[in-house]
């Protein structure tokens, strides 16, 4: 756990957590740490590396395998003709053989198998990182969904509480029916947007357990702080961690893979000496003798040309997309920059001006309903207007923190602690 811990230590994953430690029950909300252990111990993309691991170790014992051993017979001049009739003439050859590796081949072998697997190991770190930060994604999510909720639970209790209290007013000869009428149509609106609203938490929910392959999810809420505050760092600075983001990792390590390749080319440009040693015994005479041979391939620089000439090409490319794959990423880090100070301007004017104000015309409309100087349609509207705005800060909300977490993803470290990068 402990790559986990470095990658979501100060984050917004962390950031999102202030409760606790214990495992969410039904009666009691889960807690992002729990997601986030649940997702690692058993997210099926995750779990799934173990065999790909594996594989590779196989794979580095037969690279790291000298030439074998053989040992050949051969038996000449049997059953001719003349004086080579029958055996009596027979020479029976016993040799070993093998072969003398050139171009340190054997250790190009292994240099490509652990080139491999680094690649490996940064592409499970990434596919971790890209998880967990679904996952908070995800729970970010439903707190945003619960907090819209809650809005719109105290909506229909406020339209319930008004068509009663209408009602009175009708029966004491002060109110229109006409209104109650309204009221009722208004209130049957409100819970329509009520159960939308209660379809939207069971749907996040399910989304969420899905990280951990759990389609009944057994908790009923989460807790996270939705208005948790963001640093905000330079654009220059966040630019500089580029160097961490996972997908320049990956193509890091694929340069890598490629190069071990390039290596291996080369490598064959030297062709392998073919030696066999062994013993002849001519049975006419019944004398023996030593049998040495050598064979050495031509042409072998020649026929490695073109492999060569292909992983030079491929690692250029892959070099290229390096590049280009750099100068995207600052592009979208800018974008992501502007995306999150845009919604943190939002998330203040909303919450600092805009909600006060809207607070204070509702009260106002509401005392001069209840003295008949305006309608039911003027305070519903205003009433409409106060819950839009209080939508509205959710959002902007959620929207701070879910580009804090993409700036996380995309810089490879956490926004509050620079030593918290992904390769560690």
């Amino acid at each position: 756990m402990h790559f986990f811990e470095k990658v979501i230590a100060g984050s917004a994953i962390a950031v999102l957590c202030h409760v606790p430690a214990g495992l969410a029950t039904p009666t009691t909300p889960l807690r992002l740490d729990d997601a986030i252990r649940a997702t690692v111990e058993h997210n099926p993309q995750l779990s799934a590396y173990r065999f790909k691991t594996d594989a590779l170790a196989g794979e580095q014992q037969t690279a790291g395998l000298r030439p074998e051993y053989r040992v050949g017979a051969e038996l000449e001049n049997v059953a001719g003709s003349g004086e080579s009739s029958g055996i009596d003439a027979a020479e029976l050859t016993i040799a070993v053989s093998s072969v003398i590796e050139l171009g340190a081949k054997r250790d190009v072998r292994l240099g490509l198998v652990t080139a491999r697997q680094q690649q490996l190991q940064t592409e499970q770190r990434v596919l971790t990182l890209d998880v967990l930060s679904g996952v908070t994604r995800q729970f970010l999510a439903l707190v945003a969904a619960q907090e819209q909720l809650a809005l719109h639970i105290e909506a229909d209790r406020i339209a319930r509480d008004m068509l009663t209290s209408m009602r009175r007013q009708v029966q004491a000869g002060r109110l229109a029916e006409t209104e109650v009428l309204r009221a009722q149509a208004g209130l049957a609106r409100t819970n329509i947007a009520l159960r939308q609203a209660e379809q939207a938490v069971r749907r996040e929910r399910l989304l969420l357990s899905a990280y951990w392959a759990d389609s009944t999810p057994d908790f009923q809420t989460v807790q996270g702080d939705l208005y948790a505050s963001s640093p905000s760092l330079p654009l220059s600075e966040l630019q500089s961690r580029l160097a961490n983001n996972p997908d320049l990792l990956l193509l890091a390590s694929e340069i890598d893979v490629l190069s071990a390749q390039l290596r291996e080319a080369r490598s064959n440009r030297r062709g392998d000496i073919e030696w066999s040693a062994g013993v002849r015994r001519f049975e006419d005479s019944g004398d023996s003798a030593a049998v040495v041979g050598l064979s050495v391939p031509l042409g072998s620089g020649q026929r490695a040309s073109g492999a060569v000439a292909t992983a030079t090409a491929q690692q250029a490319g892959a070099q290229q997309a390096h590049d280009s794959a750099r100068v995207r990423l600052e592009a979208e880090l800018a974008g992501l920059v502007d995306e999150q100070q845009q919604a943190s301007s939002e998330l203040g004017i909303l919450r600092n001006e805009v909600i006060p104000v809207l607070r204070r015309a509702l009260k106002g409309t509401a005392d001069g309903f209840e003295l008949g100087r305006y309608s039911y349609l003027e305070l519903t509207l205003a009433q409409s207007e106060l819950l839009d705005a209080q939508l509205a800060v959710i959002d902007a909300a959620e929207r701070v923190q879910q580009t804090r977490i993409e700036l996380e993803r995309l810089t490879g470290v956490a926004l509050n602690d620079k030593n918290n990068e992904v390769t560690q």
